[in-house]
């Protein structure tokens, strides 16, 4: 089985690649922006900002670009599949800019033209758990990344401190990265999401208005159950009835997990498969994670973020991390619920200083990082 799946993944790749290529024969169009969401986040991420700020742009009479949206879900049904490694294939190999969010492996056997610049935005920021070539995969899938790599022009990453992680994780060269900011971070910047996060929230969720939310965002783990096991650690229930009536508790699992909580769900809201993630940092108060890069998103709003970590050993010896898990995560660390509601009553009560690792991560983060990459981007 595992072989028909290699030999299905690698003809997938060879018949993207020869439409890719077709289309990178034909020529660029100048006016073509390709924006590829591998990660599932349904463009409300960089691409979205991206997107956002050459819309403004051109507003102010900047060029007019034609976006091409290309997105995992798309592979999740036959005919937008065959759609996908065909027809976007050769509409991708003619666009001028492209940019992505996660690895994009079908890249591996593409000949991009060389006027097309391809920069990767990542979905994660600064620096936490092992990533990209820091970490251990099959060599079949370390030989398609390298090659996919090869073909990047520009890595962004969010702050100078983890600009050489980032080159050795994509295997590009130092000068290659561009320390210039996130472009996910804009988000957080702009008064006027406070407001819409809101009003989509309160629309589904009502029960949020006037509550102190926490969001539970535990890490995506390889193993099948890891779902199951992640909701029989947590116990909702018995946070929410030691934190009191004014506190309500949502719970999001990995996107690639795509789980249900079902009727264990009692104390807590399941926002899964809610489409925005920025929206639910934006609007909760606190985040409980383990080894998730979401607590990124907390620590540039210097929100208080407590790791429930029960797993920490295995995890390690699975993933591991850039730096000492326990004396960098700017927060608690406890390891099972009894602490991990202790750790969250204390800092509700008096939250951590996170000054040392939202610098060390983001620089000075000022809400201008899009237009800053794209000031260097564009200009090829």
């Amino acid at each position: 089985m595992a072989n028909l799946k290699e030999f299905v993944k690698s003809g997938m790749f060879s018949l993207y690649s020869f439409f890719f290529n077709i289309g990178a024969m034909m020529g660029v169009k100048e006016d073509r922006v390709g924006l590829v969401s591998m990660h599932n986040a349904h463009f409300n991420d960089g691409l979205g900002e991206v997107e956002a700020e050459l819309k403004y742009r051109a507003t102010k009479g900047g060029p007019q670009y034609e976006f091409l949206h290309i997105e995992r879900t798309a592979l999740d049904d036959i005919k937008t599949a065959l759609w996908f490694v065909t027809v976007d294939a050769l509409k991708l190999g003619r666009a001028k800019y492209i940019f992505l969010n996660d690895n994009f492996m079908p890249l591996a056997k593409c000949r991009p033209n060389a006027d097309t610049v391809i920069t990767q935005l990542w979905h994660g920021q600064g620096a936490f758990k092992k990533f990209g070539f820091d970490i251990k995969v099959p060599e079949k899938v370390r030989r398609r990344e390298v090659l996919a790599n090869r073909k990047l022009t520009y890595v962004a990453c969010s702050s100078t401190c983890v600009r050489d992680i980032y080159a050795r994780a994509f295997g590009v060269p130092q000068s290659s990265v561009l320390a210039v900011g996130s472009p996910n971070s804009d988000y957080y910047f702009r008064r006027r999401e406070r407001e819409v996060a809101k009003a989509n929230l309160y629309e589904l969720y009502p029960e949020l208005e006037g509550k102190y939310v926490i969001l539970y965002a535990p890490t995506f783990r390889e193993d099948a159950d890891a779902d199951e096991h992640i909701l029989d650690k947590f116990d909702a229930k018995a946070l929410r009835e030691a934190l009191g009536d004014d506190v309500e508790i949502l719970i999001r699992l990995h996107p690639q997990v795509h789980a249900s909580i079902g009727d264990r769900s009692l104390g807590a809201f399941d926002v899964t498969d809610y489409d925005n993630v920025n929206e639910l940092c934006l609007i909760a108060d606190m985040l409980i994670t383990d080894y998730s890069s979401i607590c990124m998103d907390f620590a540039i709003q210097n929100k208080p973020i407590a790791f429930y970590a029960y797993d920490l050993d295995s995890y390690k010896g699975a993933r591991d991390f850039y730096f000492n898990y326990e004396e960098y995560v700017p927060g608690p660390v406890a390891s099972d619920m009894a602490s991990l509601i202790s750790a969250v009553k204390a800092l509700k009560a008096e939250p951590q200083s996170m000054d040392a690792f939202r610098r060390f991560n983001f620089d000075e983060p000022d809400g201008d990082a899009t237009s800053r990459l794209l000031d260097i981007v564009m200009k090829n």
